[in-house]
């Protein structure tokens, strides 16, 4: 068997629900495939836990469930997520307080940082550590943005040079395969002409929910919030900054060096929305009744017209250099960006390939836990260099 140890940092809705897919289908004592997934660590912002052998919860599937569920029970009654926290602080090898520098450090003295991969799921500015990883010779896998997105050209060629130590899919599209596509259109010498999609799971259930016209602009976020489909907080989202973020490193994938502050960033609610990104999560959430007419009114006329409207990001070339953009969008029913349906995502890329008139298209959902949470397990697949069959 070729065993893939992995520490997992971020207890939160995709950490608890990767732990709690490998228990259930690929942990070492189930014996179903020759590649299983070994949790030996798992990391969170109280402190860390380092089980050479493995943590016990990926034994009982059982367990992870129960945790998930209290924790889920806890959001809706505004109470912060400690089932599994409180689980950690229980079991040998627990360090209270221990920082990622101090849990890579023991794991290099001990000889193994070449046999376990670090399993980024949060949504924290960790690029220092995913370099301290990188240049010790260790692995990782993220689906967190912003070691890719907000770090500077250097950093992203550093991490990403090695195609079997850092596995990046999931930070766009929930890793369905867009970055992998545009890494070999880089390496193959085909040349991306533009890239435009809807990359926001979350803002496209939004759309969509809005288009059916039987709730309020409010009504919908904080279903989407509840259900675990937005960022921590909603107006990551409703911002254009998460997208912000993909589209950024679907750019930097393509060999194109874009930063953030190039992008030309429409929020998704225009009106007023900068007004309130000084308040705290809840007195925004309370707040947000004031964006509910403005949103019904552009949803209505778009309707009327047979169309409806997409939160659109894209890239285009223009004289040599990348121009990128996006923004609320009105779509014809019928378009490839216009018939998504759910939190659908799509991506439709030009290459010097792939022309103008049948360029590469991708459709996948675009966020959900289960679904980012496999898909991090497929991307641990592709860093294992003995895989077996």
């Amino acid at each position: 068997m070729a065993h893939q140890n992995v520490i997992t940092i971020g207890t939160g809705n995709i950490g608890a629900e990767f732990i709690a897919q490998v228990a259930e289908k690929d942990a070492p004592y189930l014996r179903r495939h020759p590649n299983p997934t070994n949790i030996v660590g798992m990391v969170n912002s109280e402190g860390w836990l380092y089980t050479p052998g493995g943590v016990a919860i990926q034994n009982s599937p059982l367990a992870i469930r129960t945790f998930q569920a209290l924790d889920s029970v806890a959001v809706t009654q505004g109470k912060s997520r400690t089932a599994l926290k409180d689980w950690m602080k229980t079991q040998q090898g627990y360090e209270r307080g221990g920082n990622l520098s101090e849990l890579l450090y023991e794991i290099t003295k001990q000889g193994l940082v070449d046999d376990v991969v670090f399993v980024d799921l949060t949504a924290n500015d960790l690029t220092s550590f995913h370099q301290e990883v990188i240049e010790s010779g260790g692995k990782i896998v993220t689906a967190n943005k912003i070691p890719v997105a907000q770090s500077s050209w250097g950093i992203f060629e550093l991490l990403t040079q090695f195609r079997r130590r850092y596995g990046f899919s999931c930070s766009v599209m929930a890793g369905a395969g867009a970055v992998p596509f545009l890494r070999d259109a880089f390496d193959t010498g085909d040349t991306v002409e533009s890239i435009e999609g809807c990359f926001s799971g979350t803002l496209g259930k939004l759309c969509n929910l809005l288009y059916e016209g039987n709730i309020t602009f409010l009504e919908a976020v904080s279903q989407l919030k509840v259900g675990g489909d937005t960022e921590p907080d909603p107006r990551d989202d409703l911002s254009g900054m998460d997208v912000a973020r993909k589209i950024v490193i679907l750019a930097r994938t393509a060999g194109y060096q874009v930063d953030l502050k190039d992008v030309e960033i429409e929020p998704f609610i225009p009106g007023g929305f900068r007004e309130l990104t000084d308040c705290g999560v809840e007195e925004f959430m309370a707040k947000s009744y004031v964006f509910n007419q403005e949103m019904a009114w552009k949803f209505e006329t778009a309707k009327s017209q047979g169309k409806t409207l997409r939160y659109v990001a894209s890239l285009k070339i223009e004289y040599g250099q990348p121009i990128v953009k996006l923004g609320l969008r009105e779509e014809a029913l019928d378009s490839p960006l216009g018939s998504l349906k759910g939190n659908g995502n799509k991506i439709v890329v030009c290459t010097s390939a792939y022309s103008g008139d049948v360029p590469y298209e991708l459709s996948a959902p675009g966020s959900g836990t289960h679904i980012t949470a496999g898909n991090v397990r497929r991307d641990l697949l592709q860093l294992l260099s003995n895989r077996e069959m």
